[in-house]
Formats: structure tokens, sequence, C-alpha cells
């Protein structure tokens, strides 16, 4: 490597104008783009006031601008014991457990049939734990609003998939030299029989619509509150890396973008919503109310140091024509591209989701989601829920009442 070094002056010269937030920016100095900034917040009516909203891996929060910086509003996004989320997840989670034993069977990994015996005495325990009577079950006591009117229908789509998925282990280790992704693929996920006319498919992404719009519906009921003046509101979304497949880096990768444009509605201007998934976000997020250097810490170091010379390249190089990026199209799983019964499009989206690193696992359905509840005035009861309300096969309505029992395997080995 060369000896050379960059001269101290090349250094000053660089920090005239930025570099401010760098380790090795020299004490008692101020940049020219740290003042310009300043100087907008002061000025422009967007910097100087403005409601803070936000959402990270964990929750979404709303914050008053005013002294105290009250919590104007919150929920939880925690993986908890009564949110329903590892009822419904540990159903759906059977699909690629399945898919994944039939990949360590292939790989003459024997541990693949042990866990064939678990998941058979498992699906037999939640099939079990689902039968009880819907006044007593786990739906019913749990009261969650964005399931209301419909806990039947997922107790349905529960015992049907602990069936289905319970007798497909069954005949696997039955017939384990029969067991391979193409028998999985046929005989499971997208199994169409007599006894199981409606594919795992369908239930996969059933499961994955019932949790999404749980996590979305309870965003809205904290976003839609009148106190949030969305025109001068400051918006950070901040998924770390790592939390969630990746970070919802973009637009495009992150479902609570569109979600919360959706909500907001047109006051709401997208420039002033601004992924940041490497801010570093303080302790105090989610308290009821945020201590000053909090506060001024995420409006103005992080909101507003990246919102400011977006504005400011914009008055300072307005003479100078913008250059036209045309907006994506839209793909398998978005709004005014899938309907709701086109389960096909929905699998598609999830291995998109699952196989490319941008992605948010629930991007699978979040980005329809937040369409159909816009669409449908977040009324409860006319909005579609993909594998659940709709998305059967042609002639079936919905899943049986009852499905099958999970047979005792024959296998004497």
């Amino acid at each position: 490597m060369t000896a050379y070094k960059t001269d101290q002056s090349f250094h000053d010269l660089y920090f005239d104008f930025t570099g401010y937030q760098h380790p090795e920016y020299p004490k008692n100095r101020r940049a020219i783009a740290q003042d310009l900034a300043a100087a907008f917040a002061e000025i422009d009516e967007d910097q100087e006031a403005g409601q803070l909203v936000v959402s990270n891996s964990t929750g979404v929060y709303v914050y008053d601008d005013n002294e105290g910086h009250k919590l104007l509003g919150g929920t939880s996004f925690r993986a908890t014991d009564n949110s329903g989320f590892y009822e419904v997840t540990g159903v759906s989670h059977i699909g690629p457990a399945i898919s994944y034993l039939a990949s360590l069977k292939k790989l003459n990994k024997d541990c693949w049939l042990q866990h064939v015996d678990e998941m058979i005495a498992h699906v037999k325990e939640v099939k079990e734990f689902n039968s009880a009577p819907i006044e007593r079950h786990w739906t019913t006591q749990l009261k969650n609003p964005a399931w209301a009117g419909r806990e039947k229908l997922i107790k349905n789509m529960i015992d049907y998939a602990c069936s289905l998925a319970g007798n497909y282990l069954v005949q696997v280790k039955e017939n384990p030299e029969d067991f391979c992704a193409q028998h999985v693929e046929d005989n499971f996920l997208q199994v169409s029989n007599e006894d199981y006319p409606i594919p795992f498919n369908t239930i996969m992404i059933g499961t994955f619509s019932v949790s999404g719009f749980s996590g979305t519906y309870s965003i809205y009921e904290v976003l839609s509150n009148p106190k949030i003046q969305w025109a001068n509101a400051k918006v950070l979304i901040h998924n770390q890396a790592g939390t969630n497949t990746s970070a919802g880096l973009t637009a495009r990768s992150n479902w609570l973008h569109p979600t919360i444009l959706a909500i907001a509605g047109s006051e709401l201007d997208e420039d002033r919503v601004i992924i940041v998934p490497y801010a570093t976000v303080p302790d105090s997020l989610g308290s009821e109310s945020l201590p000053d250097e909090d506060f001024d810490y995420l409006t103005q170091r992080v909101w507003g140091a990246l919102y400011a010379p977006t504005q400011l390249t914009k008055r300072v190089f307005s003479d100078i024509k913008d250059i036209d990026i045309a907006t994506p199209p839209l793909i398998p799983g978005d709004y005014g591209y899938t309907k709701a019964n086109q389960i096909d499009d929905f699998i598609m989206r999830l291995k998109y989701s699952m196989a490319d690193v941008t992605q948010l696992l629930a991007n699978t359905v979040a980005f329809w989601l937040a369409g159909e509840a816009a669409a449908k005035n977040w009324e409860l009861d006319k909005i579609d829920i993909p594998g659940l309300t709709t998305g059967f096969p042609e002639g079936i309505s919905g899943y049986p009442e009852k499905s099958p029992e999970i047979r005792t395997t024959d296998n004497k080995d």
C-alpha cells in the first residue's frame, strides 16, 4: 500500500462544508451545511414545529411537540403471550418447517425423522387446545379488535391446518421413502383431495394475513388519533438491520411506509417519512414522555439532518432539471395488482420476501392489507382477509367446522 497520507489541508477543506457527524470532526468548529440546516429550521414551518412519529421493530409511538413531549399514543409489536402472534405464526411456520425436513432428508441427516415425531405430537396438542367451544376459545378470550367477528373462522382454519399437517406427517412416517420436496408440494402445500380440498399454501397466506392485519390495525388505532397534525409531522421508520431478515431500507421493501401513508392520507407529504435503519434510538422511546434531549435528537439530529438538505437542494438547484425516476411497477402481492382471492400471487410474494435479503417477511401480505383497509375506510367487516375469508378453491367458501382427526401411525419401526 502507498505511504501517501491525505494532507490535513484537504481534511480542513472537507470539514468546511460537512462531516460534522464524523468522529474526527474538529472541536469548536461548525460546518456550513450544519449552520444552513439550523437556519432552515428557524424559518421553515415544516421544521420549526411538528409532532414526532417513530415506528421501529417494537412498535409505533407518537409524541407531542409541546413542552414535556407527552406520548399521544403508542402500540407494541412485541411478540407477547396475549397478542395471538405465537398462535397463528406457529401454524404458519408448519409449511416451511416440513419443506426444510425434506431438505434434511435429502442431505442424509437422520434427525429429520425425530422432528417428524415431535411435530406430530405438537400439532395434535394444538388441535386439541384449539377445539374449545367458541365462547371459551382462545380467540374469544384474546379480544383482538382486528379479529372481531371472525374468531370462528380462525378457529376452523387452525383446526384444518393441524389436521392436514398431522396426517401428512403420519403419511411421511409410514412411507419415508416417498418424502421429498416434490412430495411436499403435491401432497401438502398444493394438496387437493376429498379430505383436504384446501392446500396448505392457502393456510400460510391466511395465517400471515391474520397476523399482519392485527399489526396493521393496531397501527391504525394509534395513528388515526385526531390530535396528530400530519402536515407538520416528522415521521421516522427504524427497523434495525437483522431484526426481520433485513431492515426494510426503502419504501418498496418496508410495509410500514405505505401503511403510515395510507392512514395519514394526503395531508402527509411522502418526503416527511424517512427510513433510518442505522440511527441510534434512545431507550426512552415508548415511555409516557420523551426528555427534551431525546426529542431534539430524533427531530433535529436524525429527522431534521436528513430532511433539511433535501429541501435545501431543491431550492438551491431550482434551475436544474430533475431526473425523472419512474415509479416502480406493482408486483404480485401489491394492492391494485393482486386480488384478495389470488393466493398464488401471495405465495410468490412470500418466496420473494424470504429470498430477498432487502425485504421484510411481513411484506408478504402487508403491502396488500394497507391498501385494502384504506380502500374500505378501515371498516373491519368489509375488509377481505386472503386465506381466511377468501381465496379458496372453486366451490369452497371456507374451512370446515371440523376437520379429520390426526391418525395414529401404523409404522412398526
